[in-house]
C-alpha cells in the first residue's frame, strides 16, 4: 500500500514537472517569435499571452489570454478594462491587472512624451491622430486641454474632468490658474463621444463658448474644440461654431 500511494504521488509529481516543462517550453517560442520578428503574425491572444508570461511563470497564459479577449473582445478593451472587473478572470490577479494597466497607460505616456515641445498642433486632424490612442476604449467622457505657446508648440496635456459636459461642471476656475502656470499663449479643448456620435451637444457648444470669453480676458485664444469618435472627429471651429 504504502508503495502505491508512493508510486502515485511520484507520478503526479512526474506529471506535473512535464507540463510545466511544456508551458514553459511555448513561451520561450513566443519569446523567440517576438525577438525575431516583432510582432508580425501574432493573433491578440497571442500579444497578450506574451505580456502575461512576465507576470504569471507558472500558469497557462495561452488560456488565461483567449479567456481575457473572448470576456472584453479585443486587446484594446481588455487593457481599457478596470481593474476590478480584469481580476474577475480565472488567474489575473492585482499584479497581473496593474501589467495590463501598465501597457496602455505608457503608450499614452509616450505619445504624450513625444508631442511635447516638438509638435506644432495645427489642424483638428492633429488632436484627432493624438488622442484616438488615448480615447481607444473609453466608456466615459474625457474633458482634455492642450495647452500651447505662441508658435503652438504642445506646452502640456491634461485632463480637466471625466463625465458629461451637460453632468459635470468644467471648472474654468482652474483652467485659467493652469493657463497662466504654463504661461500658455493658446490652448485647444477635445473630448471623446464613446457612442461613436461627434455631433456636438448643446453643452459642448455652450461651455466652449463660456471658455473661449474666460480666455479672451487673459488673452489668449482658444482654437478649438475637437470631439473625438470611434474613427472620425468634429471639429467646432471648422463648424463655425467658436
Amino acid at each position: 500500500m504504502w508503495f502505491k500511494l508512493d508510486r502515485g504521488f511520484f507520478l503526479l509529481k512526474i506529471k506535473k514537472y512535464t507540463m510545466d516543462r511544456r508551458k514553459e517550453g511555448h513561451k520561450k517560442r513566443i519569446r523567440e517569435r517576438y525577438r525575431k520578428d516583432g510582432l508580425n503574425g501574432f493573433h491578440s491572444y497571442e500579444v497578450l499571452e506574451l505580456i502575461l508570461s512576465y507576470s504569471l511563470v507558472r500558469k497557462d497564459t495561452k488560456r488565461i489570454a483567449k479567456d481575457l479577449i473572448e470576456k472584453f473582445g479585443s486587446l484594446t478593451d481588455v487593457f481599457n478594462a478596470p481593474f476590478r472587473v480584469l481580476k474577475e478572470v480565472e488567474g489575473v490577479g492585482e499584479r497581473t491587472a496593474v501589467l495590463l494597466k501598465l501597457f496602455k497607460d505608457t503608450g499614452d505616456f509616450h505619445l504624450k512624451e513625444n508631442i511635447i515641445g516638438s509638435k506644432n498642433i495645427s489642424s483638428p486632424r492633429d488632436v484627432y491622430d493624438y488622442l484616438n490612442f488615448h480615447y481607444k476604449g473609453k466608456f466615459k467622457e474625457e474633458f482634455i486641454v492642450i495647452y500651447l505657446d505662441t508658435a503652438h508648440k504642445v506646452i502640456d496635456i491634461t485632463p480637466l474632468f471625466t463625465g458629461t459636459i451637460d453632468k459635470s461642471a468644467v471648472y474654468i476656475r482652474e483652467l485659467i490658474k493652469e493657463v497662466l502656470d504654463l504661461k500658455s499663449a493658446a490652448l485647444i479643448l477635445a473630448h471623446n463621444h464613446p457612442s461613436g456620435n461627434i455631433n456636438p451637444s448643446e453643452g459642448d457648444i455652450r461651455v466652449s463658448k463660456k471658455i473661449k470669453k474666460a480666455l479672451s480676458y487673459i488673452d489668449v485664444e482658444l482654437i478649438d474644440h475637437v470631439i473625438c469618435g470611434d474613427g472620425n472627429f468634429y471639429s467646432l471651429k471648422e463648424h463655425g461654431l467658436l
